[in-house]
């Protein structure tokens, strides 16, 4: 992880679960819902779809937000672009850029490794860069978590 200037973040685990589970898991628009803390969306993952996600209130307040998605390679790449952290209501996003979300996936003995990497953080504005970058390296830590557990408990 790179903590010296706040640009990228990286994140790699194994799963013991097969790739073509983990590629569920974080494609089908309802797994991945369950296990990101998402209480409702609108739109599917496609290359090219925007799709809009509302927070559990206990993770985030109702806080919504939209992920761009980029590039979907089955169950080795999956691509998407948001406007990462906690939302201020008084700020208007629409002019910052957005930062690259990267999931891929690799057979490895006994599972699947993982490698979470968002990258594009100094692209954002320094009023916000070094917040939203804690923010997310906490945040990616607790989703690669919900994610190992959800893999784990479903069939």
């Amino acid at each position: 992880m790179n903590t010296a200037t706040p640009r990228t973040i990286e994140k790699r685990i194994t799963l013991r679960a097969p790739r073509s589970k983990v590629w569920r898991a974080l494609t089908n628009i309802e797994e991945f819902c369950a296990w990101f803390g998402v209480a409702k969306w609108e739109g599917q993952f496609e290359p090219g779809a925007r799709v809009r996600m509302v927070m559990r209130p206990e993770i985030a307040g109702d806080d919504d937000y939209f992920i761009f998605v980029e590039e979907m390679r089955a169950e080795s790449l999956f691509s998407w672009r948001w406007h990462p952290g906690m939302k201020d209501p008084q700020a208007d996003y629409s002019a910052e850029p957005t930062t690259l979300v990267v999931f891929e996936l690799k057979e490895v003995a006994g599972g699947t490794e993982l490698t979470i990497t968002e990258s594009g953080f100094n692209q954002l504005s320094l009023a916000r860069r070094a917040k939203v970058y804690q923010e997310n390296v906490g945040g990616w830590n607790e989703q690669a978590v919900a994610l190992e557990r959800y893999v784990a408990q479903t069939p």
